[in-house]
């Protein structure tokens, strides 16, 4: 027999009574639910039932019409802009399909976080992005490469590296394992499983 759930740990994510419309579509009616430290949660639905909106709502980037939402103790939607600043280095954040910066190889865009959110010596900023993606499974070698020249894995590799750059509290994965290969997608669980 199992132990019982530790209630005891920290709250990181409370969403309370949550209320999203889109005109006369109800996407959210009245969703709550609290995450704690240490969880694991994977959110699963069909295509437009509102999981990427919920996520983006959990963040701080579409306001919902009622409901509070409290992430790691910050009350996203009553924050000010220097508050939800503060938040957003809390967390690491995997959009769809990586959203990798085209224009920058992989060592720029893994380093693009620390760049702008962290006083990170210029002596440092290799050595660390080499951490992280090795964290995500990667040689260091691959920094030098353009993300028009990676597989659909490693582009996904390369987004975890970017959203462990600055050793996040909460790490949110929007679709992590779509466009990929079942033994692909597989081998990315099991690297998500590893970083827990």
């Amino acid at each position: 027999m199992s132990a019982p759930p530790d209630d005891t740990r920290e709250v990181v994510i409370d969403v309370d009574a949550l209320v999203t419309r889109f005109g006369s579509q109800t996407v959210h009616d009245g969703l709550g639910f609290r995450i704690r430290r240490g969880e694991l949660v994977a959110l699963i639905g069909g295509s437009g039932s509102g999981k990427s909106v919920l996520l983006r709502e959990i963040i701080g980037l579409q306001r919902p019409q009622a409901g509070a939402i409290r992430l790691l103790g910050t009350d996203v939607w009553r924050a000010g802009p220097e508050q939800l600043q503060a938040l957003r280095r809390r967390f690491g954040m995997m959009f769809q399909e990586g959203a990798l910066f085209s224009s920058l190889d992989v060592a720029a865009n893994v380093a693009t976080p620390l760049r702008e959110h962290a006083d990170v010596p210029a002596s440092m900023l290799d050595a660390l992005v080499d951490l992280r993606l090795s964290l995500a499974g990667l040689p260091p070698e691959v920094g030098r490469k353009m993300p028009s020249e990676l597989s659909g894995g490693m582009k996904q590799r390369v987004a975890i590296a970017r959203a462990l750059a600055l050793e996040p509290e909460v790490l949110f994965l929007d679709e992590p394992t779509s466009g990929l290969d079942p033994i692909t997608a597989r081998a990315f669980d099991r690297l998500l499983r590893f970083l827990c």
